[in-house]
């Protein structure tokens, strides 16, 4: 009786301790499983180009470099493609029903374009405006670094053009560019117009001279809203007499 009741005993830590090892390693393997489908919902570190980015945060400044903010929508039908070439789509990485936000970095040499691959400025890139990406996606997948950004909004782009003033008139003036083209540019100089000026000012004679630069900001017309047309007299009812009000009084009205 008391060697069975050993035996029991020594029968039952062997599969206490035979069970712990089992189930322990088995415990061990779901951890690293787990961490690998969390890391599966980024995409790691690459060249990617990214589609149909909207921009919640334009640039703060008007000169590269800069950056702006904007959000990849959680949607089915969302793909990137790795090393910019459209015939290896890859599916959007989500954390559950979460958007994606992207920090996109433009750099001097980021190459910005407009819809219709025409070169485009800083200034056409603007909050609500969707564009698409092809740059540098970073390890923590939250920075994006641009090689190239084109706006797909449907709009005119804005260009930067050089050359050298050929002939001035009261509507503009001509510039003739290093390949020989003759452009005319209209005047932005007109009444109301606010302008950032870069020059030598002397302060005593108020005069700013050897102008670096002349940045001229859209004017905006505001609409007047229309005045309202005037309602017609109404013609004034007559007073009640008193006998009408002892009337109303005797019914408590």
């Amino acid at each position: 009786m008391c060697k069975t009741i050993k035996f029991s005993t020594i029968l039952g830590i062997f599969l206490v301790i035979f069970l712990s090892a089992v189930f322990g390693a088995s415990a061990i393997e779901v951890t690293p499983a787990a961490d690998k489908i969390e890391s599966a919902r980024a995409l790691p570190a690459g060249f990617y180009q990214f589609n149909n980015l909207e921009i919640l945060k334009g640039s703060s400044v008007d000169e590269l470099p800069t950056a702006i903010e904007t959000i990849q929508k959680n949607e089915k039908s969302c793909v990137v493609y790795e090393n910019g070439k459209t015939d290896l789509p890859l599916s959007c990485a989500f954390n559950k029903d979460e958007n994606n936000g992207y920090q996109i970095q433009l750099e001097e040499r980021t190459t910005l374009l407009g819809i219709n691959q025409e070169p485009a400025m800083l200034s056409d890139f603007e909050a609500g405006d969707k564009i698409n990406v092809l740059g540098w996606l970073s390890s923590d997948s939250k920075i994006i670094r641009a090689a190239m950004v084109r706006n797909l909004s449907a709009k005119d782009f804005h260009q930067s053009l050089s050359g050298t003033i050929k002939k001035v008139s009261a509507d503009g003036f001509v510039i003739t560019t290093a390949k020989g083209d003759e452009i005319f540019v209209k005047t932005p100089i007109v009444e109301g117009a606010q302008v950032t000026i870069k020059g030598v000012f002397d302060k005593a004679n108020n005069t700013v001279k050897n102008v670096l630069s002349i940045f001229i900001k859209p004017t905006i017309v505001l609409q007047e809203k229309p005045a309202e047309a005037p309602q017609p007299a109404t013609t004034p009812s007559a007073k009640p007499s008193t006998l009408f009000k002892n009337f109303l009084k005797v019914f408590g009205l």
